[in-house]
């Protein structure tokens, strides 16, 4: 089956191994948040004759990706009956990278995925000869590790290149599935008095999912993800004032490299009283403890959920990621972004090849006004940026 869009009436149910997927499904299923959360690119380059012309060659490589079968693990759909999306759009459509965002951006915004859609790609030629091509995951089945992977093999069928070895990342799909289900699962109790008191932070956040802006920092080559907890942490206390609760993705390594979602969200407690302790080395250390606790994730813990429902707290997230560029000497990125976000502030940090290194800040427009939003970054910059940024002791 191929096309479609919008939501699935009615909503398709999530099976019962599929623990890890649970908050991702609420997300896609309850909210609509498909622009926030599946992940997806564009890019342009030169495709191969034939190979964005016949949907059943589409799916059947997305079969043998493994894509189709790992979705029917988790929501209660048959592999046969999973969508797999190919989608001409008019053209040729003209201009350069920024008008090109511009376009995808609003395809992104305007199409999202179904609960039973694996991938979707959609595609313009382009006045030069060449393809503007969009591709979107179901985060149910991809974490970003996987997506660096999924598209590097894309793209090479879409330049033509045979290849031999693929869907090797899902052949356990559905075990590996089972297997991260019977973890055993912290007590909820028990990290919430290792957490302490929730802090009263200085700004409320935004309860209701709002229009984003964003921001982008080149950061300094070498930075690590403590560094940028740190920095982050250093630019928010005096900026927003009170305490915080940051939020940032894990994945256990013995399923890291397995395809598939299995990120656990887990919280670190910030006060400004306590501002000179945050360094990377006290990050190292309380990522670690909270990590040994068990398996659980942040809407495991009743009290704060609750917070951040109510908008009490204002959602926080730092992580690590990839924005999905593509091999440089083939392909030229265009960058997506979506309308709407979840979040109230998101530092989003790319440290991946091909480079360089960058830091997105995506934020609710009604969280952040443009100046503030400024202040921070540049607090960041000074810190952790290109330009040579030091870190050195929370302000």
């Amino acid at each position: 089956m191929t096309g479609g869009t919008g939501a699935t009436t009615p909503p398709i149910g999530l099976r019962p191994a599929a623990v890890a997927v649970r908050d991702i499904y609420s997300f896609l299923a309850d909210l609509g948040l498909d622009c926030d959360v599946n992940p997806c690119t564009a890019f342009i380059g030169a495709v191969h004759p034939g190979r964005v012309e016949d949907p059943g060659a589409w799916r059947d490589f997305v079969r043998r990706l493994g894509l189709t079968r790992a979705l029917a693990h988790l929501v209660d759909v048959a592999e046969e009956d999973v969508v797999v999306t190919l989608a001409p759009q008019p053209g040729p459509v003209d201009g350069g990278l920024d008008e090109l965002a511009e376009l995808v951006t609003a395809y992104h915004n305007t199409h999202p995925l179904r609960l039973d859609e694996a991938v979707h790609l959609a595609y313009w030629p382009h006045a030069n000869g060449e393809y503007v091509v969009f591709v979107k995951f179901s985060h149910l089945i991809v974490d970003l590790s996987d997506v660096v992977d999924l598209l590097r093999q894309i793209r090479a069928h879409l330049r033509g290149e045979t290849q031999i070895r693929i869907g090797t990342r899902y052949r356990h799909h559905e075990k590996t599935v089972e297997r991260y289900a019977g973890l055993p699962a912290a007590d909820p109790a028990h990290v919430t008095r290792v957490l302490g008191d929730l802090p009263v932070p200085g700004r409320k956040g935004i309860p209701t999912i709002s229009a984003s802006a964003e921001e982008w920092l080149p950061l300094r080559e070498g930075v690590t993800f403590d560094e940028l907890l740190s920095a982050v942490t250093a630019a928010l206390l005096p900026t927003i004032g009170g305490g915080l609760v940051l939020q940032y993705p894990f994945s256990r390594w013995e399923f890291a490299t397995k395809g598939g979602y299995y990120v656990e969200i887990k919280p670190l407690v910030v006060r400004a009283e306590s501002a000179a302790e945050y360094t990377p080395g006290y990050f190292a250390e309380t990522r670690r403890a909270h990590e040994s606790l068990g398996r659980f994730t942040m809407s495991d813990l009743t009290a704060f959920a609750t917070a951040f429902t109510r908008g009490r707290m204002p959602r926080i997230v730092v992580s690590d990621t990839t924005f999905m560029r593509p091999e440089p000497n083939s392909w030229r990125w265009i960058p997506v972004r979506s309308a709407r976000v979840f979040e109230d502030l998101k530092f989003l940090a790319d440290r991946s090849w091909p480079g360089p290194p960058l830091l997105r800040m995506q934020y609710k427009r009604g969280f952040l006004s443009p100046r503030t939003a400024a202040d921070v970054l540049d607090r960041i910059e000074q810190r952790i940026g290109a330009s040579g940024g030091t870190l050195g002791p929370a302000d």
